[in-house]
């Protein structure tokens, strides 16, 4: 039997755990689907040395701002990564980690949904995709024709010059 939820987040980072935030407030059930970990981008998808693009004082989610030192620096990522994590605790975010949604489609006329996921089947009356933008690198054509003694790597998989 499918689990019954009212509303599904796919994707535990900013978007998603503003959306936690808010039907938490407004007393609707809900959980944040995450794939890996909160903040997982942060964690596995970014270069060692990469900040968050926007001063330190920028930094704040709803009910929630970045604490530092240094309001005009830029927050190393596993600074993001801490505050991602603080935020889901301070919200206390239905997160269930290490769970990836592999299918989502209309279950009948009930206008529901059903979603799979390597830990079950869900069926909600409302799902937010919260994954955020550029899922798959897009590798240019001509990338082929680069000469295999230059080593080329995707953003999404650089992590250092080692």
């Amino acid at each position: 039997m499918n689990e019954r939820i009212d509303t599904v987040v796919i994707g535990g980072g900013h978007a998603g755990l503003t959306m936690s935030y808010f039907l938490g407030r407004a007393g609707r059930e809900h959980v944040v689907l995450e794939r890996g970990r909160v903040g997982e981008r942060w964690r596995s998808e970014r270069w060692d040395s990469f900040c968050f693009q926007f001063p330190n004082w920028t930094i704040e989610l709803p009910g929630y701002k970045y604490q530092c030192d240094d309001p005009d620096a830029f927050a190393p990522g596993r600074e993001v990564v801490r505050f991602l994590d603080g935020y889901a605790d301070f919200i206390k975010a239905p997160v269930r980690c290490g769970v990836e949604v592999t299918s989502l489609e209309r279950a009948d006329d009930s206008g529901r949904y059903s979603l799979k996921t390597n830990n079950g089947a869900i069926e909600a009356a409302n799902v937010v995709i919260a994954t955020g933008p550029y899922q798959l690198p897009v590798i240019p054509v001509m990338s082929a024709h680069v000469p295999k003694n230059i080593f080329q790597v995707h953003s999404s998989a650089y992590r250092n010059p080692k």
